[in-house]
Formats: structure tokens, sequence, C-alpha cells
């Protein structure tokens, strides 16, 4: 990937954990030099229906009777798109996955996509440490599909995939209410968040591993959620544990 590229402002915006509009400006100014009108993120599998905050976001240009059709019909039955997205390690192009096609359902897809504005593409998968699976794709009438393009693609699909999540841990954060953990629900929270395992958390404690592990499953009930790292996450977000 080239100097310019990585300079981009929407990096930055990022990292800083900017707004959506600017972020969403930034990455469409990005992008349409390569072909790109639409950027999606979509999830397709979350750990738990209470760790599932995140369902999506999609910028650029829209096309409302496509969604309506994608639902009404329930076409992600026969998505060959999203099959592939679980089975692949990086990105792969629209017509990678259209090779894989075997009923006339599955062609069926990609013939009414044509017909909106997914005419071409590129998915970059997205799998979370919990177990948690989606992608972010880029559409339009005619993607770029040489190597250097790829990296971008790649690069810009983990990292805006990883913001639009975090925006969204955030917002439902902030529309949840205040959970209280105790001092040793906390406290294991945040040595876990400092990469402890459950028996050097008892060392540091003074207590069994069984025990500490005990806390840590009341504190993930508690808010909630079925991983360690969503319940660390969420104490980090909610300021109930430090990140220093």
């Amino acid at each position: 990937m080239n100097k310019n590229l990585l300079d981009n402002v929407v990096w930055d915006l990022i990292d800083r954990n900017a707004d959506y509009k600017s972020v969403e400006d930034a990455m469409m100014a990005l992008m349409r030099p390569f072909g790109v009108e639409v950027v999606s993120c979509v999830e397709i599998r979350s750990p738990s229906r209470n760790s599932n905050p995140f369902v999506g976001r999609l910028i650029g240009k829209r096309d409302g009777e496509w969604l309506t059709r994608y639902r009404k019909e329930e076409l992600h039955k026969h998505d060959v798109a999203l099959k592939t997205v679980s089975q692949s390690q990086e990105g792969f192009s629209w017509s990678h996955a259209e090779t894989r096609v075997i009923t006339p359902e599955e062609q069926r897809v990609f013939d009414i996509a044509r017909e909106h504005w997914v005419s071409d593409g590129f998915l970059v998968p997205f799998f979370g440490p919990d177990g948690r699976i989606g992608f972010t794709g880029f559409y339009g009438d005619r993607i770029c599909d040489d190597p250097v393009t790829r990296r971008l693609f790649n690069f810009a699909g983990l990292s805006f995939y990883r913001y639009a999540y975090s925006k969204a841990l955030q917002e439902k954060a902030a529309e949840s209410p205040e959970i209280e953990l105790t001092d040793r629900q906390t406290q294991v929270l945040y040595w876990i968040s400092k990469g402890k395992t459950d028996t050097e958390m008892a060392e540091i404690m003074n207590i069994s591993p069984a025990t500490v592990n005990r806390h840590v499953e009341m504190a993930k009930e508690r808010i909630c959620v079925r991983s360690r790292t969503e319940a660390v996450h969420y104490a980090l977000i909610h300021n109930l544990i430090s990140a220093s």
C-alpha cells in the first residue's frame, strides 16, 4: 500500500474514534476512486442475543428497494457471499463468490443485486475473539481488483468494522442502565484486561483459581454477556476498571 493511502485522514479519524459522519465521509472519499459506491458493515453471527449490540452500518449510495427485497424475500438463505465469509480468512471478490453458485436460488441473489447497486464488490471477513463473525463489504458497478487495492480493502475493511462495532458498543452502553459490580468482580476484570490467567489472579488476590472463576462468571452474568472479552470491554467503556 503506498504512502498516500496510509497517510489518508480516515485512519487518523478512526484512531481518534471520531463521529460517524466524519469517518464515513472520509472513507467514501478514499474509496470512490476505486469504484466503490457503497460500504457496509454487517454482523452475521454473535455469541449470544444479549451480546449483540451491532446489527450493521451502511454508508454511501443507498438503495432502499434492494434492502427491502433482500429482507422480504429472505435472500440471505441463498447468499453464497455470506457463506463464503465464514469460510475465508481474507477478503474476496464478488466474482469469486459467484463462482461457487450451485443452485438457481443462489444465482438469483446475484441477479437481483445487479438490478440495484451491487454489480461488483469485495468482502472482508471479521472474526472476533468471542466467536463473533461479520464483514465489511465494498460495492459498486466496477470495483478495482489489483493486488494493491485488495490490500487497501482488507486493511480498510477490518479498520472500519472495528470502528463501527466499537461505536455500537458505546451507544449501547449509553442507553444501558448502570450496573454495579462487587470489588472482587471489578478486580478480576481488571486483571483479565492485563492478560492475567486465573492462576495468576488467584496468587495476586490470595484466593483460589476456582473462586476467581466464580467472580468472573458472576460479573459476566451481571453484565449480561457470555465472554470475558465482552465483560472487560463493557467495564472499560463504563469506567468500571481503568485502562492503565
